[in-house]
């Protein structure tokens, strides 16, 4: 499958004195992806939440290439680059707006977590196998 598109602009509030986006603000674009991602296979994050789950982060990582500029359009591509019963992986690649050049990318890594305990679990299987028509691999 595709990966889901996102798209931005670099906020000058997110950018340093020199106009460069601050690093840690391609983690936040990471999120923004990984939502759309969610949405995209038909159950937002919310509806995750609602049916007990959360997903926490247990590593994060990204390799910058290109800085990005204050107005510089952003395309987020995002994967799923692993998905296991109790775990899952998302990959991001960050563009310039024709998607040509890459400027960053990187992965997150979940742990599916029960809502009310916080203990890890096995996913919802019908989150699962929504999340699979998106994977890169299974």
């Amino acid at each position: 499958m595709l990966p889901v598109e996102s798209r931005l602009r670099v906020r000058y509030k997110e950018t340093d004195q020199m106009g460069i986006a601050h690093h840690a603000n391609y983690i936040v674009w990471f999120e923004i992806g990984r939502t759309d991602l969610c949405r995209a296979t038909g159950f937002p994050y919310n509806e995750i939440e609602s049916r007990g789950f959360i997903l926490v982060v247990t590593d994060i990582q990204c390799r910058y290439r290109i800085p990005s500029r204050y107005d510089d359009e952003v395309l987020i591509r995002t994967t799923v680059a692993d998905l296991a019963s109790r775990s899952i992986k998302f990959a991001y690649e960050l563009f310039d707006s024709r998607g040509v050049t890459l400027h960053a990318n990187g992965t997150s890594s979940h742990l599916w977590l029960e809502e009310k305990t916080r203990k890890p679990v096995r996913a919802d299987e019908d989150v699962r196998r929504a999340f699979e028509s998106w994977a890169t691999t299974s």
